[in-house]
């Protein structure tokens, strides 16, 4: 495969990426919860509870944005912080019930805007894009 076509292949992955997200979330107007939020929620949806800092490595931000954005998703019932039994000095971030239903809302959204657009593709099209895709992020985690 010649270079060109491999630039052309990220900028068609990134393209599906961003309009995926940017459509999923279409679901976070109705809880009063930023795009920066909900990444965070997700990441702990997705890996389990999560130190302080191992949610700012995760993110690849800061601390103090990291405090911030916990302290308000915490206020707003979204997520919680429970202290280690074996250390009182560190806490994990779990999220709740209300954040579950956030992250399930946003991937449905996410699943219907999918279905709505390969409805428009024959289905043997569907099964070969999802079987190459499936090689793809198998080659991605070895």
């Amino acid at each position: 495969m010649n270079d060109e076509m491999i630039v052309q292949l990220e900028k068609l992955l990134r393209e599906i990426c961003f309009k995926i997200r940017v459509h999923g979330r279409e679901a976070l107007k109705n809880y009063s919860i930023t795009p920066a939020q909900f990444d965070l929620l997700q990441k702990i949806y997705f890996n389990g509870p999560q130190t302080m800092t191992k949610l700012s490595q995760m993110l690849g931000i800061a601390k103090s944005t990291t405090t911030g954005l916990v302290m308000r998703l915490e206020r707003d019932g979204f997520l919680k912080r429970r202290q280690k039994k074996e250390d009182k000095r560190v806490s994990f971030v779990e999220i709740t019930p209300l954040g579950e239903e956030v992250i399930k809302a946003v991937i449905n959204y996410r699943i219907d805007y999918v279905r709505s657009v390969t409805m428009q593709l024959p289905e043997n099209d569907v099964e070969k894009l999802y079987s190459l895709l499936d090689k793809l992020v198998k080659n991605m985690n070895n």
